[in-house]
């Protein structure tokens, strides 16, 4: 018998260059071992876990040591599998060792036994759906169906009934035994997610996000390559389970940012799901859903490389009134100061909120800023208080919460880093004792609604409030059972919840994303608005209140206007103009050091090779420019960026790297979301 070999990833870096070690495959093990399994391997003195990356019969010019044994009870990753694998190392620049962790929940390269794998419960639960559609929903369903080939954008605005075409889909599936994957882009959405599915389909479904254990993650992905499920729910790191015969990938709320991964591999769920798409034969389809769609998707459907299916009207509710879209009002808050109201909030949203108590209704309050103040300041040299590890203001916290308990000292808190830092009594640059809280934050809107009004029961959901594994569930069931009266919270209140007894929103400042610095702020401003102000009116009639010191920002006009195109033809023409996304394609590098200096200089001399490199492959890169980042400082580490714009700097920087090897301790961002 021929001798074989085979080439065994680690989840962890080896020395030198090479990604792979190669052992002698046992002739015991030929017919039984093929890539994509894990093995157990000697390695110095012990034995550890990889995964066969590769089969040959090479024989190597070094003396090899056999393969101790397959370990039986895991899953294989599929052929097509292995090439995303390699695809995510290839186009992210990010070794191959860190992205098989991506494929496999850490723990199976243990040696330590796992439990046993338990079955989920089985069920017979498999029930029509008990909603009728609309003639527009039935018309998109079947438009669907009858384009399996095709990947498709989804726009439906809020409430127009998208679940239900996710449900029909994942039916039709069913029948022909595929699976359906439902990603949706925050934690706290997937019990909502698991709930509408699992009125429908019972234990039918797994469930994959970053806050399951090792155990709980490990038994999920099991059962899914078992075909135990046929339905996935998750956040965006669900995208690589390990589907046994996958025919649709729905994406939710398309345009989210969180879908992007902020760690190498910075990998977008959405180009995943595309590439599984190409991957696959068949191929899996892609359904991208969202009210406001990123300005990127709806291009490539105007263009036909997506097939656009629109829904722009609301599905009647449960209580049989045909749903129409809240009234949406802007309030300029110049004229509110011209008036001598200096309160967080406008006459009108204060009159509003008084009387959806009265009429025993509920009410959102949205500002994407937590804590009591943004920032706290020196009257009298002006020194704002930083954190010393990143340089950004410290935010004023007047409590904190911890673990369901709350400290009622006052704190300053770094959103970046988690610094927590006692009020100081006097200024450290003057000694002046006039220090005084600037800016707003969702604990103070909680603060001023008390004052306001006393007896209103309210909820508050963000970050300081939701830190544990169920909190935002623990939230979300409270106020959507009426045991509340209004919810305060940041953007995760405005994805994709349904709230039937929401009547009125209030935005309290629309402005804050639009200061910014970078050219995604205005459709970042347009769909975060667009979202949250969807929460009201799903089975009533509802009214959202915009206030803003920039009431003729075509964001927020197009908000107001709830006109998704007009919105979309002014920024697409501004995209198109400046030659940005797009139209061009972006990468940015991160240089990061110990001081200012060193990081600019860092930056200074890739920069001169890249653009020197950039002499003869001017058709991949238009521009290479440099400058330090928004937060120059951050987690006590300086940082400069490098932005490459062109039609395919990721294919200009994989030929650099064979003329020069790049610099270690960079972060690479292929398409990244921020520029700055």
């Amino acid at each position: 018998m021929a001798a074989l070999y085979a080439e065994i990833l680690l989840p962890r870096k080896i020395s030198g260059s090479q990604e792979t070690l190669t052992y002698l495959v046992p002739d015991s093990l030929h017919d039984k071992i093929s890539t994509g399994m894990l093995v157990e391997i000697p390695l110095r003195k012990k034995v550890s876990r990889g995964m066969v990356y590769a089969l040959h019969d090479h024989i190597p010019a070094f003396s090899t040591r056999p393969i101790t044994a397959i370990v039986e009870d895991f899953y294989t990753l599929a052929p097509w599998q292995l090439k995303l694998l390699d695809y995510v190392s290839r186009q992210h620049f990010t070794p191959l060792h860190k992205c098989l962790k991506l494929f496999f929940p850490t723990n199976v390269f243990t040696r330590k036994r796992t439990k046993s794998i338990t079955a989920p419960p089985g069920t017979d639960q498999n029930l029509p759906s008990p909603h009728q559609l609309t003639d527009t929903q039935q018309k998109a369903l079947l438009t669907i169906l009858d384009n399996p080939d095709r990947t498709i954008l989804l726009h439906g605005i809020t409430s127009s009934g998208k679940t239900e075409i996710y449900r029909r889909l994942t039916t039709a599936n069913i029948s022909r035994g595929l699976q359906t994957l439902i990603l949706v882009p925050e934690i706290s959405l997937t019990p909502q997610t698991v709930r509408n599915f699992r009125q429908q389909f019972g234990n039918n479904i797994a469930v994959i996000h970053s806050r399951l254990t090792p155990s709980e993650k490990l038994t999920q992905l099991t059962n899914i390559a078992r075909g135990l499920h046929q339905i996935i729910v998750g956040s965006r790191s669900a995208v690589f389970a390990p589907f046994r015969k996958l025919g649709t990938i729905i994406i939710d709320e398309e345009h989210e940012d969180s879908y992007k991964q902020d760690q190498a591999p910075r990998y977008h769920a959405r180009e995943i799901a595309l590439q599984i798409g190409h991957l696959t034969t068949p191929p899996v389809q892609v359904i991208l859903g969202s009210a406001t769609p990123s300005v990127e998707s709806y291009y490539l459907a105007q263009e036909g490389h997506y097939l656009l299916v629109e829904m722009n009207s609301r599905v009647p509710q449960t209580n049989g009134r045909q749903g129409s879209l809240p009234q949406l009002q802007i309030v300029d808050m110049r004229e509110e100061l011209r008036k001598r109201n200096f309160s967080i909030f406008s006459e009108l949203l204060a009159e509003k909120l008084s009387e959806t108590l009265a009429k025993k209704e509920q009410a959102i309050l949205f500002l994407n800023r937590r804590g009591a103040a943004s920032a706290v300041l020196c009257r009298d040299c002006g020194f704002i208080e930083q954190c010393p590890d990143c340089s950004v203001a410290l935010t004023y916290h007047s409590h904190r919460t911890v673990e369901n308990t709350v400290l009622p000292s006052q704190r300053l808190i770094c959103h970046h880093c988690g610094l927590i830092f006692p009020l100081p009594a006097t200024c450290k640059n003057c000694g002046s004792h006039l220090i005084r809280q600037i800016g707003l934050g969702t604990q103070k809107i909680e603060e001023e609604l008390h004052k306001l009004l006393p007896q209103a029961r309210i909820l508050r959901a963000d970050r300081d409030t939701t830190g544990l594994k169920d909190g935002f569930r623990e939230i979300y069931d409270l106020f959507r059972r009426g045991q509340a009266d209004v919810l305060i919270g940041t953007q995760m209140i405005g994805k994709g919840l349904h709230l039937p007894g929401v009547t009125l929103v209030g935005i309290v400042l629309a402005d804050t994303g639009l200061g910014i610095p970078d050219f995604r702020s205005a459709e970042k401003t347009f769909q975060l608005l667009t979202q949250v102000s969807g929460r009201s009116g799903r089975e009533k009639p509802g009214e959202v209140i915009i206030q803003t010191y920039l009431p003729e920002h075509y964001a927020l006009t197009s908000t107001a206007a709830q006109d998704f195109t007009f919105f979309y033809n002014r920024e697409i023409r501004h995209r198109r103009e400046n030659q940005l996304p797009p139209f061009r394609s972006m990468l940015k590098i991160t240089v990061e050091a110990s001081s200012a200096e060193q990081a600019r200089l860092r930056a200074s001399l890739l920069l001169e090779d890249l653009d020197g490199y950039r002499n003869g492959q001017i058709d991949q890169v238009a521009e290479i420019n440099s400058y330090p980042a928004l937060i120059p400082k951050l987690k006590n580490r300086h940082r400069w960026q490098i932005l490459l714009t062109g039609q395919s700097p990721q294919g200009f920087l994989d030929n650099f790297r064979l003329q020069k090897s790049l610099p270690d301790g960079i972060k690479i961002d292929v398409d990244p979301l921020r520029t700055t």
